[in-house]
């Protein structure tokens, strides 16, 4: 009987065990043929595993997809060709090994009556080989079953990596957004800065200008008074000559004109005391107006109560010149009361002196 177990009725069996979801072992291959040795039915299983695993791999790989599909079932008769061999050969096989189980029957039939004493230990040894292929046999269903569990678990170690690489590219497309961002926000920041800077510089250079301006205006004004000032001064000296030359030119005619000229002497006198005490004033003033300009370059803010001191300064002037004025005005009224009184001189002479002063 097992000289009838072939490779096609294997392959039935483990195809039908695998669609129905179980795995294709020894035991239940030969529980379902019932029939066949060891080394048989285990090569027939053998090689439907080898030809199962060639023809996934073959469906499995990426580049036969891509070959043409005359490319693709020529490689699958091919495939299958190599199948058959292989089964024919496994057949011959079969046959090879079921002629030496054939003589080694006939040898152990001749052997009978000398091994009856030995058919226990045999059959012994058999029962003893066969529990041991089924313990192999149930911890290759272990592995298996193991290695399933290992693949499932590394199907789910690289879903895991997918996601986590899927992951990773998220938060690397949002750093660089952030990092845009950022860029954006520093160059407007920057562009803000340099408007800021320009529009500060801006209005500094409009308070120079301003200052500049101002500062301009009051140097003006104060060269004007210095100006004035003097043209006051050299006016009242010039009218101090007159007065002297006529005051000389009356000093000969009568001796109260000499003491009307003693009390013009005294005037002229106190007239000098005032330019020299205006002048002394006008030192003053520069020396105010110099210590106004220092402050003014110190702080802009102080241009105020500089323009307020040169108000007064300029009212303090225009009071000088007025008791210039005043003065000059009571000289000439003094010139005119003595020009008035009686000379002890001739008429004729009188006259002729008055025409020449």
């Amino acid at each position: 009987m097992a000289s009838a177990v072939t490779y096609e009725m294997v392959e039935q069996i483990c195809n039908d065990l695998t669609a129905a979801g179980e795995s294709p072992t020894y035991l239940k291959v030969h529980e379902k043929l019932a029939k066949g040795s060891t080394r048989v039915v285990s090569a027939h299983i053998r090689q439907w595993r080898e030809s199962r695993a060639g023809s996934t791999a073959l469906a499995r790989d990426p580049l036969f997809g891509e070959w043409p599909e005359a490319l693709q079932l020529k490689a699958r008769s091919l495939f299958d060709a190599l199948l058959v061999v292989s089964s024919e050969a496994a057949s011959a096989s079969a046959e090879t090994l079921r002629a030496e189980f054939k003589l080694k029957e006939e040898a152990l039939k001749r052997q009978v009556d000398e091994a009856a004493n030995d058919r226990a230990t045999a059959l012994d040894t058999l029962r003893s080989e066969r529990a041991i292929t089924a313990r192999l046999s149930a911890e290759l269903e272990s592995q298996q079953e193991a290695a399933a569990v290992q693949r499932t678990m590394i199907a789910d170690l690289l879903g895991q990596r997918e996601l986590h690489i899927a992951q990773c590219a998220g938060l690397e497309r949002r750093l660089e957004s952030l990092r845009d961002e950022h860029a954006r926000h520093v160059s407007d920041l920057g562009f803000q800065a340099a408007a800021e800077r320009e529009r500060l510089l801006t209005e500094i250079r409009a308070e120079q200008d301003r200052s500049a301006g101002e500062r301009e205006h009051l140097m003006r004004q104060t060269d004007q008074l210095r100006q004035d000032h003097a043209a006051s001064v050299a006016e009242l000296r010039q009218r101090l000559v007159v007065l002297d030359a006529n005051l000389s030119s009356q000093r000969s005619k009568t001796a109260e004109a000499e003491g009307r000229a003693s009390e013009l002497a005294a005037l002229k006198r106190q007239l000098e005391i005032d330019a020299a005490r205006m002048t002394t004033q006008l030192t003053e003033l520069q020396a105010e107006l110099g210590q106004l300009r220092a402050q003014q370059r110190a702080s802009a803010t102080t241009i105020g109560n500089q323009e307020t001191q040169l108000a007064r300064l300029e009212l303090q002037l225009q009071f000088e010149a007025e008791r210039a004025r005043t003065a000059e005005a009571h000289s000439q009224a003094l010139m005119l009361m003595r020009a008035a009184l009686p000379s002890p001189e001739p008429a004729p002479a009188q006259e002729g002196d008055a025409t020449a002063g």
